[in-house]
């Protein structure tokens, strides 16, 4: 098991091949799990941790939502525009970070599997992974500043399952949130990050943005159904935070991907 400390000095390692990278520009949008859980799980920020990375990136310009977002990368002001995500439906998104974002009037996207909301159970074997329930979800809803997305049922990975399958998950996810928020999901993020090709003709049929994991900036060339998105981990506290968020820690995400045997696609339409 890697601990923390190890974590931050391959970080700091990292840091000095960052350099020789371009900085990011354009709008970026930022990828969370659980908050203030102190579970010591990487997925993780501390209270303290999420509250000084709100400081900063308002600061730095302004948090919209994803359609603001995608309407802004093709002007120089989005250069400083944000979008803040939750991936699964941690309770403690309810708990610790809504209340920050509420106070700050700050939007939100969720991408909730509905699994677990549905039956109650945890979203991870360890203590800590207890899901949100829909009274909550609905609560957050009623504030204004929350988007809820898909994030399939179950929390698949969909490079390994047949195109009915994924199907079945999308629409038990789907059927779910409109039942209980009275819209369906207009927008999607990969489990894990994981995309595949079967996957995404499911996806462009059914919304209208699908997310990945990986540390970019969005531009006027990036296709809205393979959005990058930057892992915020807890290792990243402040300092991290403000150099991945600049330039993307790209050499640590490049070794991500090779230890987990996955390339992210290509983003831009020109790929397509």
């Amino acid at each position: 098991m890697v601990t923390r400390a190890a974590r931050i000095a391959g970080k700091a390692l990292f840091v000095g091949v960052d350099t020789f990278f371009s900085r990011l520009t354009g709008p970026r949008i930022l990828l969370y799990h659980q908050v203030g859980t102190d579970l010591g799980q990487e997925m993780e920020v501390s209270l303290e941790a999420f509250q000084a990375q709100l400081d900063w990136i308002e600061r730095m310009g302004r948090v919209v939502d994803i359609e603001t977002a995608l309407s802004s990368r093709h002007s120089p002001e989005g250069d400083g525009t944000f979008v803040i995500t939750f991936d699964d439906g941690y309770s403690d998104v309810f708990r610790f970070a809504f209340p920050l974002l509420r106070g700050r009037g700050l939007p939100f996207t969720l991408y909730l599997n509905t699994r677990p909301l549905e039956t109650g159970l945890p979203l991870r074997l360890e203590s800590g992974a207890e899901p949100l329930t829909w009274s909550e979800v609905e609560t957050m809803m009623d504030s204004g500043l929350m988007t809820v997305g898909s994030h399939t049922h179950s929390h698949v990975d969909v490079r390994r399952m047949g195109t009915d399958a994924v199907a079945e998950e999308l629409d038990k996810c789907d059927r779910l949130i409109e039942e209980r928020m009275g819209d369906p999901p207009r927008h999607f993020a990969y489990p894990w990050g994981y995309w595949s090709d079967s996957a995404e003709k499911l996806v462009r049929e059914r919304y209208e943005t699908a997310a990945l994991a990986a540390v970019s900036s969005i531009n006027a060339k990036t296709d809205p159904y393979r959005l990058p998105r930057i892992p915020i981990q807890k290792s990243d506290g402040i300092a991290f935070f403000k150099r991945k968020i600049r330039t993307g820690l790209r050499a640590e995400e490049w070794i991500r991907q090779r230890v987990k045997g996955y390339s992210v696609p290509p983003t831009s339409t020109t790929a397509n």
